[in-house]
């Protein structure tokens, strides 16, 4: 009867726990006493030591779809990023409440000068959260890019969201969250990169497109890559989520568009006469999405094995370049073979590590590239990956 008791007694204080932790989020305001960020662009301000903060309000007006929300932007300068957040509650009339800000984007000004200073604020912030995307832009200011809407009255920085989710079709620019882009700057044997935002003319509206990427050592931007070549960039990283493979064009034949279902890449460092080199295999299963030139049969075993050598070794030839570019005109290691020989390599890589951007430079790397057609009549199943070693 005793235990019985005790029993009732603990169940009524477990309860009681329950009912206190269920009162609400611990950081909860109202609605009505805060200003939502929905993003973020810093440039360089215009006197010297000063830095401009434009933000991206959303007022809540369009209703309960985010995308069609009215927006506002609030621009000011002071000496530190704190200092600046702080000034702005003057013009907002409330506080800034920063936990659904979906995009920071920085000038090339603040990226080549070191962006670590800018960021670590934000990384720092409670109120923050580290899932936030991180672009460069690729016009004269951050600020240029934030205040064009395309003439819509919506918030950009969703829609640079929405275009961030659907880069993986593209293939076009990396996707790098502020967490990610401040572990990588600290990591040996992987350069950082970030995508590139630019404002482009349709439809006599201006609108942003993401396309590109820019190369940092450590935290300060060197330049650029274009994004006809940065898609062979992620290939190389293993970062390839789709996207299309081009062959010709339609006054140059074979006038050939593959789909790219899915790709696996595996670096494999390697000794040669005590030398190190990296050996980077792809495996890249596609559609054939359009074909302008009958002069081959690609539903035909021969004419597919032709369509897929041709891809491969433009492959091989675009990678090769991407590299050459990485190894002679920035000389980092934005692919992370470093990172990959400290993995398989760790006594080895202590010796390396102390100047690898040089070793970077000087070192060999020979790719190989495996693409196979899928959906043909003589190809019904997809390519099984080779899974890599760990």
């Amino acid at each position: 009867m005793l235990i019985s008791l005790q029993v009732k007694r603990l169940a009524v204080i477990l309860c009681s726990l329950m009912v206190l932790s269920l009162t609400g989020c611990w950081n909860y305001r109202e609605v009505e006493k805060v200003t939502t960020v929905a993003g973020i662009a810093i440039d360089k301000g215009d006197k010297d030591g000063e830095i401009q903060l434009t933000v991206e309000v959303v007022d809540g007006s369009g209703g309960e779809d985010v995308l069609n929300v009215g927006s506002n932007r609030i621009t000011l300068t002071g000496k530190t990023m704190f200092d600046v957040v702080r000034k702005m509650i003057t013009q907002s009339g409330r506080r800034l409440y920063w936990a659904h800000a979906k995009s920071i984007i920085l000038s090339q000004d603040i990226a080549r000068e070191g962006s670590a200073r800018i960021i670590d604020w934000y990384v720092r912030d409670t109120e923050t959260r580290a899932d936030i995307h991180i672009l460069v832009s690729g016009e004269k200011t951050a600020e240029a890019v934030l205040r064009n809407d395309g003439g819509l009255n919506a918030p950009l920085s969703f829609k640079i969201d929405e275009m961030l989710k659907n880069e993986k079709s593209l293939s076009n620019a990396p996707v790098m969250e502020i967490f990610d882009f401040a572990d990588t700057v600290n990591t040996p044997g992987i350069s950082s990169v970030l995508p590139m935002i630019y404002l482009t003319e349709h439809d006599k509206h201006t609108t942003a497109s993401v396309q590109g990427m820019a190369v940092f050592d450590r935290d300060r931007m060197l330049g650029t890559i274009h994004a006809d070549d940065t898609k062979y960039a992620l290939f190389l990283r293993d970062e390839i989520k789709g996207g299309i493979l081009t062959l010709g064009d339609y006054n140059h034949p074979p006038g050939i568009s593959l789909e790219i279902f899915k790709n696996k890449t595996k670096v494999k460092p390697v000794l040669v006469d005590g030398q190190i080199e990296i050996r980077v295999k792809t495996q890249t299963v596609t559609v054939l999405d359009e074909a302008q030139f009958n002069g081959v049969d690609y539903i035909a075993p021969k004419g597919r094995e032709e369509i897929e050598k041709l891809a491969e070794d433009m492959l091989v030839k675009k990678m090769e370049n991407v590299i050459h570019i990485a190894q002679t005109q920035y000389h980092q290691d934005i692919f992370g073979f470093g990172d990959r020989i400290h993995k398989k390599m760790p006594k080895l890589w202590k010796t390396l590590v102390a100047d690898w951007d040089e070793r970077f430079s000087k070192l060999k790397v020979t790719v190989e590239s495996d693409v196979v057609i899928r959906g043909t009549a003589s190809t019904k199943k997809p390519l099984k990956m080779e899974e890599e070693d760990e």
